[in-house]
């Protein structure tokens, strides 16, 4: 994705990007429309049976209390949509569901789907803003067809460009009602900005780890040193080495 943005950037192109944001998206997976993409893709017989039953003969119920004494229940409700959160199989059900979605955008629109995470992108100088507007449509009514919902106050657009880009944009002519046009957002734990710079999101890295650094010098003294190799692992190593492949190289990081 970052290779094809600046790839088009290079090559005096405008690319603008859709940072999604689906209400309640695993719950709302629709069971019989699930079925249907299961089949498409050639799932049947025994194991589409399977699925099915692993879906539709669920039911749940409230508790709410701290102990059986105390604690009150609703009644017991059939599940009739969505996607079990928390399993194996769940998170593998979503990204089948909405598989057809990139199919509704034109060829210049590019989409990055990571379960209910989504990014697009579209690069065309000639009739940017219209054509943002006409992506963003047919995407929204791909949504509106499956029975998904776009929560317009969480879905943000971010124009890239190159630090020598002019700042008058013309906002007004891609800007859609309720959409909120940003300079940074955040997408897979990482905050791209507009000139992808990566300064916002090395500076995020260095205030965790500063916190990180103080925890650790404070316990040092009174716990095992594979503890604290543990520690340092989960907390500090795994913030330097996320996503370095894309922002260890800026000017920043050095």
């Amino acid at each position: 994705m970052i290779n094809g943005i600046l790839t088009e950037l290079n090559d005096n192109q405008m690319v603008g990007g859709r940072f999604c944001d689906l209400q309640n998206a695993f719950d709302c997976v629709n069971h019989e429309t699930l079925m249907d993409k299961l089949e498409f893709y050639g799932i049947q017989g025994k194991f589409k049976t399977l699925i099915k039953s692993y879906l539709t003969e669920g039911f749940q119920k409230v508790t709410l209390g701290n102990t059986i004494e105390n604690s009150k229940s609703s009644k017991w409700k059939q599940i009739r949509k969505g996607v079990p959160q928390g399993s194996i199989f769940g998170p593998l059900l979503f990204p089948i569901y909405i598989n057809d979605l990139p199919s509704t955008t034109e060829k210049d629109v590019k989409m990055i789907l990571y379960a209910d995470d989504i990014l697009i992108t579209g690069a065309n100088k000639r009739d940017f803003n219209e054509n943002c507007k006409k992506s963003f449509q047919d995407i929204n009514a791909w949504f509106i067809n499956n029975r998904l919902t776009l929560n317009f106050n969480k879905t943000q657009f971010l124009e890239f460009r190159t630090n020598h880009y002019s700042n008058d944009i013309i906002q007004s002519a891609y800007d859609i009602k309720g959409i909120t046009i940003v300079t940074e957002a955040r997408f897979l734990g990482l905050t791209l900005d507009n000139t992808l710079s990566w300064k916002k999101h090395i500076e995020q890295v260095v205030s965790k780890m500063c916190s990180a650094c103080y925890a650790l010098r404070n316990i040092k003294s009174v716990v095992k040193e594979d503890t604290l190799k543990m520690i340092y692992f989960a907390h500090i190593h795994s913030l330097l080495s996320y996503g370095t492949i894309l922002w260890g190289n800026s000017s920043y990081a050095i």
